[in-house]
């Protein structure tokens, strides 16, 4: 077993982001995107990924902002806006060599088919949602490495920038994943050396 601890984000890093989604209500709205994401930010973000409110009053937030949306046709977008991304299909061979651990903003309603295709690879899931932190808060990072051995490098891919920060700031190393999936490569390199 590598030395190295693998911590890895979902949306962006093993699958896509809900942009998607985003797109498909922006376009049922008479908004642009990014006024619909800043009434979205202001309003309902942190209390969406802290596990504050259920996925049930998301949607009914949502069909109360944005009254002429269809809220069906949007309950079935938003899964189909999760797709699996290239690392997750090195997820099974990153396990031979580290112990893998998830470390995302999200609901675990909607990751759960992500999760449970890699889920005999990994040691430990630390969502947003359920532990009621987000990232870049640091209280997040430190309940992940309530499953992490503190004395083994640890390697962290986020694909924001500001999700990085605090964790170089607990020692760990960091890869900034791009949508090229170049990452991936770095990771290969931490892994086999």
């Amino acid at each position: 077993m590598n030395n190295v601890q693998l911590v890895l984000d979902v949306g962006g890093v093993l699958a896509t982001d809900l942009d998607q989604f985003w797109d498909e209500l922006v376009s049922q709205t008479n908004l642009s995107y990014k006024e619909v994401r800043n009434i979205y930010k202001e309003e309902i973000r942190k209390q969406l990924w802290h596990g504050e409110i259920s996925v049930e009053s998301f949607w009914c937030w949502l069909k109360s902002t944005f009254p002429n949306i269809d809220l069906n046709y949007l309950q079935e977008v938003l899964p189909e806006s999760l797709l699996e991304l290239e690392g997750i299909h090195f997820v099974k061979k990153w396990s031979e060599v580290s112990d893998i651990h998830i470390l995302s903003n999200h609901r675990t309603e909607w990751i759960k088919p992500i999760l449970d295709h890699i889920r005999p690879f990994i040691m430990s899931a630390t969502i947003s949602a359920e532990v009621k932190v987000a990232k870049p808060n640091h209280k997040i990072y430190q309940i992940c490495m309530q499953h992490l051995d503190e004395t083994r490098p640890i390697l962290f891919i986020d694909n924001k920038r500001e999700n990085l920060e605090p964790a170089e700031k607990l020692g760990w190393q960091t890869i900034l994943a791009d949508t090229e999936n170049l990452w991936i490569n770095q990771v290969n390199r931490q892994l086999c050396d």
